[in-house]
């Protein structure tokens, strides 16, 4: 696949078949890098590094600091692989990893910093996320809503995609991030809220 130096990363990197391979195919190709062999890693880093990369990418804007949490999170994969009991998706396991990892970079980093609200905030700003539609901005592609998500702090970002996109409650948010259960809540909102008007923002544009 041919590429240019201006295309943006989740266009021009590895990009994952749209088919999944079948649970029996994956479970060989781990059982191969279980055992150490080069030709099942190979397969799972070709199947699964453009999901992977999109995963990050929600979290770390740069493109460079992406690519280098992918290739750190590979190695964290095939170092670990052996503890992977075959419970649950290899997919999700493996996901699981890279989310930490690219939360471990941005802490290194020492951008997750946050603000806090009081408690009596809370809940309002929880009630008005819950009150609201499904946004008006469903049709916009990927890469749209990719840069509209770069635009948030890193811990929005970051508490946004954890409770949005991979499942975490804000007591287990509250943990991974080292924040109190309704900072979580309040940052949820407030990004939330934000990711709304940036997005309508492109739509205006359109």
């Amino acid at each position: 696949m041919s590429t240019s130096v201006g295309q943006p990363i989740v266009d021009r990197f590895v990009i994952s078949p749209s088919n999944p391979p079948d649970p029996e195919q994956i479970r060989a190709w781990v059982k191969s890098a279980q055992a150490g062999e080069s030709e099942g890693q190979r397969l799972i880093y070709e199947t699964f590094a453009g999901r992977m990369l999109l995963a990050i990418r929600r979290y770390i804007p740069g493109e460079q600091e992406a690519l280098d949490v992918l290739q750190d999170g590979f190695l964290k994969v095939f170092r670990n692989i052996g503890g992977y009991t075959f419970r649950g998706s290899f997919e999700g396991w493996m996901r699981r990893i890279m989310v930490n990892m690219a939360i471990d970079a941005l802490r290194a980093s020492r951008q997750l910093q946050f603000v806090g609200e009081s408690e009596a905030m809370l809940d309002v700003l929880s009630e008005r996320t819950e009150e609201e539609n499904e946004p008006e901005w469903a049709s916009l592609g990927q890469q749209d809503i990719l840069e509209a998500m770069d635009r948030l702090t890193p811990m929005y970002r970051a508490v946004f995609n954890l409770y949005a996109i991979e499942g975490y409650g804000h007591r287990e948010i509250s943990v991974q991030l080292g924040i109190s259960e309704g900072t979580s809540k309040s940052n949820y909102a407030k990004a939330r809220r934000n990711l709304r008007e940036l997005l309508r923002q492109k739509l205006r544009l359109q």
